[in-house]
């Protein structure tokens, strides 16, 4: 859990990322006319680039499936995915997919304001094309499907290998939205799936034995830890600073 070390400031307004390194140039997202803008991605900060440390951890292009997952309520996981989604589409010209899989409370349908017509298990259930499970938000290059109900687990709908290679085949990224794990064990069925998870942390709120706890159930699963996402981070030494650092 040592090689990306983010501190995000989760407001809609700015996100900035410090390292450990000095402090990176700041520079404005820039949008163009006619492409999708969230409220978020508007006044993001430098979320492009943990999108291009977690592609310089991942450089095979087969390599395609990256895990969110926190251990408490509100530690901004969903949040944090879909800003990630959305400067991985509009800044780097991916196509995208956001896999939702709390099946007790999906809201990255409601953070993207879509409404999916069928979730992928329904579309499974039913032997059809799994395309239809697909909700496509304004901009063409993201998507965003919800993986299963309250009766089915995530990692059952997701079981099959042959569904994992079409989804690499069809979308450069896939982004896994899981629950956090105070709340249901569901993500860390998926570990293994993925390419690399990384973990989302609350800065000054979440305690280490708890980190420790969702590290060590990850590890146990067997999955691929490429760092943390240290989320809501209160700055107590002014900007100027850290300038000077």
């Amino acid at each position: 859990m040592s090689k990306i070390y983010e501190a995000l400031e989760n407001v809609e307004a700015e996100i900035k990322i410090i390292t450990k390194e000095k402090p990176l140039h700041q520079s404005r997202v820039v949008q163009k006319p006619g492409v999708w803008r969230s409220p978020v991605a508007r006044g993001i900060e430098r979320i492009d680039d943990l999108c291009q440390r977690v592609e310089a951890l991942l450089p095979s292009p087969g390599k395609k499936i990256l895990q969110f997952i926190g251990s408490r309520k509100g530690e901004g996981t969903s949040t944090i995915v879909r800003q990630f989604a959305g400067i991985s589409a509009l800044k780097m010209g991916k196509s995208v997919l956001v896999l939702d899989t709390d099946r007790i409370d999906p809201v990255q349908p409601v953070l993207f304001d879509v409404r999916p017509k069928y979730c992928l298990n329904e579309v499974i259930s039913d032997g059809g094309p799994i395309e239809r499970a697909y909700c496509q938000v304004a901009d063409p290059r993201l998507y965003v499907c919800v993986v299963s109900g309250n009766s089915v687990s995530p990692a059952q709908v997701l079981n099959d290998s042959g569904l994992w290679e079409k989804l690499r085949a069809r979308f450069d990224l896939v982004v896994i939205d899981s629950p956090p794990l105070e709340v249901s064990s569901d993500g860390l069925a998926l570990v293994r799936k993925a390419d690399g998870v990384i973990l989302i942390i609350e800065a000054e709120k979440t305690r280490w034995p708890v980190i420790q706890n969702l590290r060590d159930s990850i590890n146990k699963y067997g999955g691929n830890i490429l760092g943390a996402v240290f989320n809501k981070r209160h700055y107590h030494v002014p900007g100027w600073i850290y300038k000077r650092l």
